[in-house]
């Protein structure tokens, strides 16, 4: 097992998450957040001198960056804020990592593209429409400018979170209190679960590849078809899904119709187990059922 000191910077959903699975695989992990309990592990991205503090005390030979705003409607009506910790975050983080020769893991989104097109590769050109997803590519800009040595993952995932209003555990609860969703037919994208997401993370610690790779599902799925398959798995009634339009609901901020991602070059780094909708539901059972 690498010896390496591993860093992995926001403690949300992802975060927390991918801590637990790189300590369970025996590597040595510390996590740092804006509201660490911990003082020592405080950390906010946006103030270089917190970076610099907290890189002086890990020195770290890896670093996760999993630290985002992604609340899009927000974000839209808050651009400085977007700016502020998903591209000028990702630069200080960049910045401190080429000073210190650690390599950095910095994850990104499929929201990068406009959804005109379908599958995106690593080659294809990024064309966000909006703030959040223009934040996230100057974020990979800014890391791109400031350091040689780096990893941008671009995904999209999911999973079960009580205090958390994702798309899974909404679909989850809404079905559960029999509450009618609308699930939009016409929206696309091939998310991973987050176990799935957490474990290939931890083959690319084990890689020294450079540059940008994509972490996705095999099949691409509609918003609709995925609401069906969670009804399905978790027996939930399917009537209370309602097959609908995105140009049905006005959210403020726009949103690109089909982000799906190819993963032909992930898998052939990484060789490992690209999990399936059913298989990661079922492991959610389990955990949710505990």
């Amino acid at each position: 097992m690498s010896q390496n000191k591993i860093l992995v910077i926001g403690k949300g959903f992802l975060g927390s998450h991918l801590i637990l699975e790189l300590k369970k695989q025996g590597f040595s992990t510390f996590g740092a957040g804006l509201n660490d309990k911990n003082k020592l592990f405080r950390l906010d991205i946006r103030d270089f001198k917190s970076i610099k503090n907290l890189f002086n005390k890990i020195q770290p030979d890896i670093v996760i960056n999993c630290a985002a705003l992604t609340n899009l409607d927000y974000l839209e009506e808050n651009p400085d804020i977007a700016f502020e910790v998903n591209s000028d975050g990702a630069k200080n983080l960049a910045i401190m990592c080429n000073d210190n020769n650690s390599r950095l893991i910095h994850i990104s989104t499929d929201g990068i593209f406009d959804g005109k097109s379908k599958n995106y590769d690593e080659n294809s050109d990024p064309n966000p429409i909006n703030v959040y997803g223009k934040s996230k590519l100057q974020g990979e800009i800014n890391i791109q400018k400031n350091l040689k040595n780096y990893l941008i993952v671009r995904t999209n995932f999911y999973g079960y979170a009580e205090d958390k209003n994702n798309l899974f555990t909404w679909i989850y609860n809404s079905l559960k209190q029999k509450n009618e969703i609308i699930g939009f037919d016409d929206v696309f994208f091939n998310p991973l679960g987050l176990s799935n997401l957490s474990h290939l993370l931890s083959k690319c610690i084990l890689n020294s590849n450079i540059g940008i790779i994509n972490l996705a599902n095999d099949e691409i799925i509609s918003k609709y078809n995925f609401a069906l398959k969670i009804a399905h798995e978790f027996n939930f009634d399917t009537k209370f899904i309602k097959k609908g339009s995105i140009d049905d609901i006005h959210f403020i901020a726009k949103r690109p119709m089909n982000t799906s991602l190819s993963n032909v070059k992930s898998k052939k780094l990484l060789k490992s187990k690209i999990s399936s909708y059913e298989e990661s539901f079922s492991d959610l059972n389990n955990e949710i059922s505990v």
